[in-house]
């Protein structure tokens, strides 16, 4: 839904005197801009945002955001902030808001747009304003606890521990709370809650381990996991979990439409259920702290984490605590430990989808404290999307559908069944090949999507031609692999069963209408599965197995124990709101 957010601010600076600014107006009578209102636009995250600036001769005088389909809670701040940093400078060289930079970037874009078109000089303003470094004050902070991250895992470790006794501080350091829970639909599994008491729903952990197993079977390879018995640890206690959020005031409704196994689920999402959590740590005296990035851990002469150390945009500061609970997510956003820790999802090309906050900070901490990472990561595969570049350019290409295409890799060979049952089991399959790109092979007897396609390879973003073998060359792809493949392909169709990777008979249509269109789809990640070594209390671990004094992890940080190569969809946030209650509770304890 398109959202129109007015921010109409009056001038807050005159130019005049601002060491560093465009120069003011001469004596005669020569103006920075043009006076007038101007409507620009500039790349978001998800879209074109559009801005309406209004300058005087002599300054910016208002700024409007008029049309934007950013997501919701995550771009608010920029959304608030961008406007009135460049109106209080006067200048495009402003800070971008952590955790919202492409928004941040596309505001930015979109004034700059309105300055050119007022006949302003955007590359001066762009200068910054004031070249006068700033030297961040230091300070000490004491508390028992202190969580760093405000996702789900580390609001449940800081009620658990202020639940324990506690005096708890969370430091987030994006602009706003809740990290992945807060793109995420805010589902929960519930085995054994107090939710489905009078429903005749069976919520047992016999029945949902029997579906978990079979998820993990579909897996590229057996890597080890899950652990049994921390699976069953902690899955048994997720109804728990939701029986003390919902005591504590977060609001759950019952959910049954993810299959065999029972869900609790916020109405308002995952922002909601964030913002249910934050409000309620708040008024029990949680202090919780955004913009605030913790850079590492305080060890004592003894080996022990005493405290972090974090900064915010004017300060250092140093929180002395008995326990540090790292809650920080994973490592998906950081393209570096991507390919370090997960190579085989590196090298098949996908596209991230994961919170920016993501970036592997709590693991860097872990690990210079003597922490132990898992042996092998992966990285979780969201389904598979459309080529960006297509989707930029075609509204509409968001209706391509793949389960009667014809799915290859780059050598032009068959990968798998295009219509899998589970929603993540392409990706999964071409994590497993790694022979990007993909593509999906599409003819011309359905008229709405040749139109979508036309409009596509109008824009140089979707391969045409009239036969395969030319199709083949546009794609750069072995011309004899592809023609093989789409023979058999059809052939099988044409027989009604897919013998090669058993594509369900509704979904296997022949392709024989020229002209044909091959459309590149990647896999999409939103987390990861690893971290460091924990204890069943979420101590994180050293080299010889012994737990680090003072130091926790739960959620992201260590959650290899639960999955094989795949994911579960609804289930993380449960595992990480319980991990997270168990680790704060420890915490406290120490």
């Amino acid at each position: 839904m398109k959202k129109l957010i007015c921010l109409c601010l009056a001038s807050l600076l005159c130019l005049a005197g601002c060491s560093g600014s465009p120069k003011s107006p001469t004596s005669d009578g020569d103006s920075l801009f043009k006076a007038g209102t101007y409507t620009g636009t500039g790349k978001g995250n998800n879209d074109l945002i559009t801005v309406e600036v209004t300058f005087t001769d002599t300054e910016i005088a208002s700024i409007t955001i008029k049309e934007h389909q950013e997501t919701a809670g995550i771009s608010d701040p920029a959304i608030e902030k961008i406007p009135q940093s460049v109106m209080s400078s006067q200048s495009l060289a402003v800070d971008t808001v952590a955790g919202a930079t492409k928004s941040s970037k596309g505001i930015l874009e979109a004034i700059e747009d309105c300055v050119v078109q007022a006949g302003g000089d955007a590359e001066q303003l762009k200068k910054v304003a004031n070249q006068t470094a700033k030297t961040k004050t230091e300070e000490s902070r004491d508390t028992d606890v202190i969580v760093v991250g405000s996702g789900i895992t580390g609001m449940s470790a800081a009620l658990s521990a202020k639940e324990a006794g506690a005096d708890v501080v969370v430091i987030e350091k994006q602009a706003v709370t809740g990290g992945t829970t807060a793109i995420a639909g805010g589902y929960l599994i519930s085995i054994d809650s107090k939710l489905y008491d009078d429903t005749d729903f069976d919520d047992s952990l016999d029945t949902f381990r029997k579906y978990w197993d079979e998820r993990m079977s579909y897996s590229g390879q057996q890597s080890g996991y899950p652990d049994e018995t921390r699976w069953e640890e902690i899955v048994s206690k997720t109804g728990e979990t939701v029986d003390w959020l919902q005591e504590k005031g977060v609001t759950w409704e019952v959910f049954t439409g993810f299959g065999p196994y029972p869900t609790a689920h916020n109405p308002l999402g995952g922002r909601g259920l964030i913002d249910e959590m934050v409000k309620i740590a708040e008024n029990q005296g949680i202090e919780v702290i955004t913009e605030c990035k913790g850079e590492k851990l305080v060890i004592d002469d003894q080996g022990a984490v005493v405290g972090v150390v974090a900064e915010t945009a004017d300060k250092v500061i140093t929180y002395n605590a008995s326990s540090v609970v790292l809650a920080t997510g994973g490592i998906s956003a950081n393209g570096e430990m991507v390919k370090q820790y997960s190579p085989k999802v590196a090298q098949a090309q996908t596209i991230s989808v994961a919170a920016a906050g993501s970036t592997g900070d709590g693991m860097t901490m872990a690990l210079e404290a003597g922490a132990v990472p898992f042996e092998n990561f992966f990285t979780s595969i969201c389904a598979t999307t459309v080529d960006p570049r297509l989707a930029s350019q075609v509204e509409e290409a968001a209706k391509l559908t793949t389960n009667k295409q014809l799915g290859v890799n780059a050598k032009g060979e068959r990968f798998a069944s295009e219509s899998a049952v589970y929603y993540d089991a392409l990706g999964s399959d071409m994590i497993q090949d790694g022979n990007a790109p993909f593509y999906y092979i599409y003819d011309s007897s359905d008229a709405d999507t040749a139109a979508i396609l036309e409009k596509g390879a109008a824009a140089g973003a979707v391969v045409k031609a009239d036969t395969i073998e030319a199709l083949a060359e546009g794609m750069k792809v072995d011309a004899a692999a592809l023609k093989a493949s789409f023979d058999r392909y059809n052939q099988q169709a044409e027989a009604g069963k897919d013998e090669d990777f058993g594509k369900s008979p509704e979904n296997l249509v022949v392709l024989d209408q020229a002209p044909y269109y091959a459309v590149i789809f990647y896999p999409t990640t939103f987390g990861s599965q690893g971290g460091v070594l924990t204890s069943e209390t979420g101590q994180v671990l050293n080299q010889t197995g012994e737990a680090i004094p003072g130091l926790f992890a739960a959620g992201e940080m260590s959650n290899r124990y639960f999955y094989n190569e795949n994911y579960v969809l609804a289930a993380s946030l449960g595992l990480y709101a319980t991990t997270g209650r168990i680790a704060g509770a420890a915490a406290a304890a120490k």
